[in-house]
């Protein structure tokens, strides 16, 4: 689903790229604006000085009227007020660009870090907020939209509230580079404390209840939801796990 989601979104697609390495955020990122870029569709980046060095050079030559390249910090200190997004402002600002650009390119593809700057600074309301503020922008004017959150996928602490609060304002969870890996390590460990047949019942009612969602993050969730004590006993599995693979 990744690979496709990101290469042809849709046109009111809003979907999140959870990662750690920044490099695999790049191939992500780069693929996604690329496509568009190759098409003749146009690109707006919103990303941090460390991130657009990464990305740049990889995109090559551009025209500046197709690609528009903003500096997150700059560009949510124009609508922030005490510590909240202003939606005047943020739709004054991002969608006034988003409103110029598709007046030369109908098809305009987006990608935003704002909110993983607020959500590292550790104000994930406004975070929240301003991705519902994106969604609204979306139903003003037809764009697809990438967003990024540094942000362990086999965090069991951010499965409670935190990652569903995220999930809740998109589309898609964008799978991880490793999500084979993922999904193999949550089944494994889910059929190794589940008796049998419950832990495929269990698996499955988890992945269809999620359709958005890959199927090893979708297990987590329902399992955190409906079955706490074997939810921690899952996410123990997963890190023995990892420790034995490092």
């Amino acid at each position: 689903m990744s690979a496709d989601l990101i290469r042809n979104p849709g046109p009111h697609d809003h979907f999140v790229q959870l990662y750690e390495d920044s490099g695999l955020l790049a191939d992500a990122v780069v693929r996604y604006v690329a496509e568009g870029l190759g098409r003749g569709e146009a690109a707006i980046l919103i990303a941090t000085p460390e991130h657009r060095a990464a990305f740049l050079p990889r995109l090559g030559a551009f025209n500046e009227e197709q690609l528009k390249i903003l500096d997150a910090e700059q560009t949510l200190a124009k609508f922030m007020a005490d510590g909240v997004p202003n939606w005047n402002a943020f739709r004054e600002v991002v969608g006034g660009l988003i409103a110029e650009v598709r007046l030369r390119y109908p098809t305009v593809r987006a990608y935003g870090e704002m909110v993983d700057v607020l959500w590292q600074r550790g104000e994930r309301d406004a975070a929240i907020r301003l991705e519902e503020y994106w969604n609204e922008l979306g139903k003003l004017q037809t764009f697809s939209l990438f967003c990024a959150y540094r942000m362990n996928p086999l965090d069991e602490a951010m499965y409670g509230g935190p990652l569903e609060s995220v999930c809740r304002v998109h589309s898609h969870l964008v799978p991880a580079q490793d999500q084979q890996r993922i999904d193999d390590a949550v089944d494994e460990a889910s059929h190794k404390l589940l008796e049998q047949p419950l832990a495929g019942i269990l698996l499955s009612l988890a992945a269809n209840h999620r359709a958005h969602v890959p199927v090893g993050q979708a297990t987590l969730f329902w399992l955190k939801q409906n079955m706490p004590r074997t939810a921690e006993k899952v996410f123990s599995e997963l890190r023995d796990g990892a420790s034995r693979a490092a």
